[in-house]
């Protein structure tokens, strides 16, 4: 999972195997994304490009699945 601290970056998904990326979003410095993946240890489903410089804040999933057995205990 990752946090926008600075920057910008374009998310896109190629929904047919041979054509184009599709355009989705924008992530500006707040958003998240990555959840998904992280939460169901599944492929990411779409492509994150920076637009310009930025910098992310990352939570692996090895730190995840430790902060949710701490507080589960």
């Amino acid at each position: 999972m990752y946090v926008v601290e600075t920057g910008k970056l374009r998310c896109t998904k190629v929904f047919e195997k041979g054509q184009e990326p599709t355009y989705l979003k924008d992530y500006v410095p707040g958003e998240a994304f990555g959840e998904l993946a992280l939460l169901y240890n599944a492929p990411r489903a779409a492509s994150i490009e920076a637009v310009e410089p930025s910098e992310l804040w990352a939570l692996d999933r090895r730190t995840f699945n430790h902060i949710v057995k701490d507080s589960a205990q």
